[in-house]
């Protein structure tokens, strides 16, 4: 079983009433998930929990500090994030995904496991193209902070494409005399 026992809630003898958690984790909990997309970070989520007869709903907000690295510099940066995020539970004879942060719970689930829900909602926020700070505001760049690797093929590429073929240079006159 993987080490999710602490974002997992006791539903079964819980009154229908507002009830409020606290949960934390760190880099064993993203490492927990085996994958590559975050591997490093920490983060704190207030879970507001609302039991009705007929439903759960969940209210998360996560507080976020990931450990990422950068796509143009290769070093690692701090990047925080902060989520509010909405999760319906409604009570059925199965559970399934309905989407849209709505699922239907077995009526007989002794727990409600949130560990997937708050990796996907931090996962979220990452973004495709990851950035140090440094490279997003233009005026702390300096031009050793820029990396250009280009290889000698590139090079003779650009070199050939600049120069003209003569066979095109026939064509251009054919288009001036129009």
């Amino acid at each position: 079983m993987k080490p999710f026992a602490a974002y997992q809630i006791p539903i079964i003898a819980l009154e229908n009433k507002v009830y409020e958690y606290q949960m934390d984790g760190n880099s064993d909990f993203f490492q927990a998930f085996e994958q590559e997309w975050i591997e490093k970070g920490s983060f704190k989520v207030m879970v507001k929990l609302d039991k009705s007869p007929t439903m759960i709903q969940v209210y998360l907000h996560i507080e976020a500090v990931l450990q990422l690295i950068c796509d143009r510099s290769l070093e690692e940066f701090d990047f925080p994030i902060e989520v509010n995020e909405k999760i319906i539970f409604k009570f059925a004879d199965h559970s399934e995904d309905m989407g849209d942060n709505l699922y239907l719970l077995d009526r007989k689930e002794p727990y409600l496991d949130l560990s997937q829900d708050i990796y996907d909602f931090i996962a979220l926020q990452v973004p495709m193209k990851k950035l140090h700070p440094r490279f997003i505001n233009p005026e702390n760049t300096s031009q050793d902070d820029v990396f250009l690797y280009t290889t000698e093929k590139e090079e003779e590429a650009e070199e050939r494409a600049q120069e003209t073929d003569p066979r095109w240079n026939i064509l251009k006159n054919l288009t001036d005399k129009n």
